[in-house]
C-alpha cells in the first residue's frame, strides 16, 4: 500500500511539474507577444511617420520646382533679361515694364512679399515689395549667389513678421563662355505657405514637426506651438523622444519630427488586459487538466500495472473491464493478449522446431559446397598429370597447352574477388597461349601495360570475357584471322584505363547502337565514345540476355552470350566501384570494335 501511494504522488507530482511548466511558458509567451506587440506598434507608427515625412520631402521638393520655375521666368523674361544690360537712361525708360512683371510675379505667388534684382556689381537695379529701402541702405544682400540658395529667416525693422530669402543667379545667354553671371534675382518670401504643407504630417496625436532652416530656426511646425528655435539636444534620440531629420533641397533645410516614447505604447492597455485575462484562463484549464488527467488516466494506468504483476503469477486471471473508452479498449485488448499466450507458445514450439530442421539442412548444403570446391582442385591436378604424360611422350604442344590450361583454372579457383594487374596479365597471357594453339597462330592476342600500373589492385576476370568476345565474335569469321589487343595505362590522378581492342569483323551500326540501347536499359550509360557513369545492370537479366540480344552476322547464340559477358562486367564494375567506373564501347563493321573501361586504381577486398 505505502509503494503504491508513493507511485501515486510520484505520478501527481509529475502531472503537476506539467501544469506548472506550462503555466509558464504561457507567462513567458505571455511576455514575449506583449513585447513583440510592442516592437511591431512601434515600428508601424516609425513607418508610418517615415511615409508621412516622405510625403512633406515631395511637397517641398514640388514647392522648390515651382520656385525655380518662378525665379527663371521673371530673370529671364525678355523685359528683365535686357534691362541687364541697358544704361541708367534706358532702364528708366523701361522701368515700367520691369514692375509690370515683377507684380505679375508676385500674382502667381502670394508668398513673395518682394522681388530685387542686383547687377553683377552688386549694385540694386529694380525692386518691389518689402524691404526695399532696408535693403538698400544696410546692405542685406551682401555677395552674388553663383547657385540657387535659400536664406535663413530673418525680420525687417518695421515689422515682427519673419521671412527668408531665395537667390537665383542669372547669366548670360548670348555668352559663348559658360557660366558669365550677369547679375542675380531675390526673393523675400514669407514662410506662411510651409504651415499647410506640414498639415496632416503628424503620425500620432502629439508628434512634433519641424520645418527648420539651415540655423535651426523653425521655418514652421505641428504638434507645438511657438518654438521660434530647436536646440541640438532636441533633435537627438532620448528616453522621452524619438527623433527622425531628414534634408530638404533648400540647402540645409531640414524637417524633425519627435514623436513621444509613449506614442508607441499608449494604445496597448486594452491589449495587455486581454492577454492577462487569457493567460489567468488558461492558468484554471491546467489545473483542471491536471485532475482530469490524475482521475481518468493515471489511477486506470496504477490499476492495470498492478494487475500485469499479478497475472504473471495466475495466468488465467483476467482484468475487469468497466469502461468503453481509449482505457477500456486497452484493457480489452490486455485480456485478448493473454489468451492468445498459449496459442503463442505453442507456435514458438513449432518455429523452434522448423528452425532446428533448417539448421540441420544449412549444415548439409554446406557439406555439399565443400564437395564442389574440391572438384576444381582434383581438375587441374588431373591436368598436371596430363602434361607429366604428354612430356613422358615428347609432346610438348600437348604438355604446353595443358600447362596453361592448368594455370587458367588455377587462377579461377584461387580465392578473392582482388588481383593485382600483373596477375591479371599472367592470366591473360596463358589464355592467350590457348588461344593461338587452337587457332594455329591465325589469332594473337596481345597485351601491354605500364609499369606504374601492374601493381595497382582491380576485380579479378574484367579484361579476359572482353578478350573472348573479341576471338570469338570478330576475329574467328576473318579467314585472315587478326589480333587483338589489350593494353593498360594510368589515368589522369588516381585511375586506370583498360582498351581492349581487335581488328575483326565489327558491328554495324544498327547493331551497335541496339547493344549500346539494350545496355543503356540495364543502367549504363554506353553511347558513342562518351564516357558516363555505370549503373548496376538488373540481376534477374543479363544485358543481351532473351530473345532481342544483339544479333552478329549469323551467330544469333555467340552473341546472347556476348551480351551476357558485358552484363556480367557491367555488373560487377557497379558492385565493385559505384559510379566511378566508366565504360565505353565503339565498333566499325569490317574494321573491328574498341572496348574502353576506367576504374580507380585502388579497391580493397568486399563482403558481400
Amino acid at each position: 500500500m505505502a509503494a503504491g501511494k508513493l507511485k501515486k504522488t510520484s505520478i501527481f507530482r509529475q502531472l503537476s511539474f506539467m501544469g506548472a511548466a506550462l503555466m509558464l511558458v504561457l507567462f513567458l509567451a505571455f511576455v514575449i507577444s506583449n513585447r513583440q506587440m510592442r516592437m511591431i506598434w512601434k515600428e508601424n507608427t516609425l513607418n508610418a511617420n517615415r511615409q508621412l515625412l516622405a510625403q512633406v520631402e515631395d511637397k517641398m521638393e514640388e514647392y522648390h520646382q515651382l520656385m525655380t520655375q518662378i525665379a527663371s521666368m521673371t530673370s529671364y523674361s525678355p523685359t528683365i533679361y535686357t534691362y541687364f544690360f541697358q544704361d541708367s537712361v534706358e532702364r528708366v525708360i523701361s522701368i515700367e515694364d520691369v514692375n509690370t512683371v515683377f507684380s505679375n510675379t508676385i500674382l502667381l505667388e502670394q508668398n513673395i512679399a518682394g522681388i530685387y534684382m542686383f547687377g553683377k556689381d552688386m549694385d540694386l537695379i529694380a525692386s518691389m515689395g518689402k524691404g526695399t529701402q532696408e535693403v538698400e541702405q544696410t546692405g542685406m544682400v551682401k555677395a552674388m549667389k553663383s547657385k540657387m540658395e535659400y536664406s535663413s529667416l530673418f525680420y525687417f525693422s518695421d515689422s515682427n513678421s519673419l521671412y527668408y530669402a531665395i537667390y537665383f543667379p542669372v547669366f548670360n545667354l548670348n555668352s559663348r563662355l559658360y557660366g558669365q553671371q550677369i547679375g542675380m534675382c531675390v526673393l523675400i518670401m514669407k514662410p506662411d505657405k510651409f504651415q499647410g504643407i506640414l498639415e496632416g504630417a503628424q503620425a500620432t496625436e502629439n508628434t512634433q514637426i519641424y520645418l527648420l532652416d539651415k540655423n535651426n530656426r523653425v521655418l514652421a511646425s505641428r504638434g507645438e506651438e511657438g518654438e521660434e528655435y530647436l536646440a541640438p539636444e532636441q533633435m537627438e534620440e532620448s528616453f522621452e523622444y524619438s527623433v527622425t531629420k531628414d534634408s530638404l533641397p533648400m540647402g540645409g533645410w531640414q524637417i524633425v519630427s519627435r514623436i513621444p516614447i509613449t506614442e508607441f505604447y499608449g494604445r496597448n492597455d486594452w491589449m495587455t488586459g486581454f492577454h492577462t485575462g487569457a493567460y489567468l484562463l488558461a492558468l484554471f484549464l491546467i489545473l483542471c487538466m491536471v485532475a482530469f488527467c490524475y482521475l481518468r488516466l493515471a489511477a486506470p494506468m496504477w490499476e492495470m500495472d498492478r494487475f500485469v504483476k499479478h497475472v504473471s503469477s495466475e495466468p488465467r486471471d483476467r482484468i475487469q473491464v468497466r469502461r468503453q473508452d481509449e482505457i477500456g479498449r486497452v484493457e480489452t485488448s490486455l485480456n485478448q493478449m493473454l489468451d492468445s499466450i498459449e496459442e503463442k507458445n505453442r507456435e514458438i514450439q513449432d518455429a523452434r522446431e522448423r528452425a532446428y530442421q533448417m539448421e540441420s539442412a544449412e549444415k548439409q548444403l554446406q557439406i555439399l559446397a565443400y564437395r564442389n570446391q574440391i572438384n576444381p582442385h582434383f581438375l587441374y591436378n588431373t591436368l598436371d598429370c596430363i602434361r607429366a604424360m604428354a612430356l613422358y611422350h615428347d609432346e610438348d604442344e600437348i604438355a604446353e597447352i595443358t600447362l596453361a590450361l592448368a594455370k587458367v583454372f588455377r587462377f579461377a579457383v584461387k580465392g578473392g574477388n582482388i588481383v593485382r594487374v600483373e596477375e591479371e596479365l599472367n592470366y591473360i597471357r596463358e589464355y592467350a597461349n590457348i588461344i593461338e594453339h587452337r587457332f594455329r597462330g591465325r589469332i594473337r592476342v596481345a597485351t601491354e601495360a605500364e609499369d606504374a600500373a601492374r601493381q595497382k589492385t582491380m576485380i579479378k576476370f574484367l579484361l579476359q570475357p572482353l578478350i573472348e568476345n573479341a576471338v570469338f565474335h570478330g576475329l574467328e569469321q576473318k579467314l585472315e584471322g587478326g589480333e587483338v589487343k589489350a593494353s593498360i595505362r594510368l589515368e589522369g590522378e588516381g585511375h586506370i584505363r583498360f582498351v581492349i581492342q581487335d581488328d575483326g569483323c565489327g558491328m554495324k551500326q544498327e547493331k551497335l547502337e541496339e547493344l549500346r540501347g539494350q545496355i543503356r536499359s540495364q543502367g549504363v550509360k554506353a553511347q558513342g565514345a562518351g564516357t558516363g557513369s555505370l549503373k548496376a545492370p538488373s540481376r534477374q537479366q543479363g544485358i543481351g540476355e532473351g530473345k532481342d540480344a544483339v544479333k552478329g552476322p549469323g551467330r544469333e547464340s555467340d552473341n546472347r552470350q556476348r551480351g551476357i559477358g558485358v552484363a556480367n562486367i557491367c555488373q560487377r564494375l557497379k558492385l565493385f566501384y559505384g559510379e566511378e567506373a566508366v565504360f565505353q564501347i565503339e565498333s566499325e563493321e569490317g574494321k573491328g570494335t574498341k572496348i574502353t573501361i576506367i576504374i580507380p586504381e585502388g579497391i580493397e577486398e568486399e563482403v558481400i
